[in-house]
């Protein structure tokens, strides 16, 4: 699996597709639907302190939306809806046999139903609606 990170561009106030780690910048990129093999369209270069990165969970959502770090999702439990924000992703999460949203799921209390739920994406902490 590839690591794959999409950044918020502080700024611009801009969520961007993805994004790619230079040694002194971030290549920001909009989403090329497919046409470049997912990888996004490149845009600009903007410094690491201009914008947040958030590293992909490798899951989707119900819906087939790529669940990032940062993302505010709503988690169906047999009948039970639960909601929180996903953090940090634990590194080398499958090699310790985490689950990317662990710290979530422990929070509410999920982290021994994994394979039950179901996930979907609501929004992203940087929405100034949902804060």
């Amino acid at each position: 699996m590839n690591i794959r990170f999409r950044a918020w561009h502080l700024k611009e106030n801009k969520m961007y597709f993805s994004a790619y780690q230079k040694i002194l910048s971030v290549l920001l990129c909009d989403d090329d639907k497919g046409s470049n093999e997912g990888k996004g369209l490149p845009v600009k270069e903007v410094s690491y302190e201009d914008c947040v990165l958030m590293q992909s969970t490798g899951l989707f959502d119900k819906n087939g939306v790529e669940i990032f770090e940062g993302d505010l999702v709503r988690i169906f439990l047999n009948q039970d809806i639960f909601e929180g924000e996903i953090r940090e992703i634990p590194d080398m999460y499958k090699s310790r046999r985490l689950h990317p949203m662990q710290s979530m799921l422990e929070k509410i209390g999920l982290q021994d139903s994994v394979q039950d739920l179901t996930f979907e994406v609501i929004g992203h902490r940087y929405e100034e609606s949902l804060l």
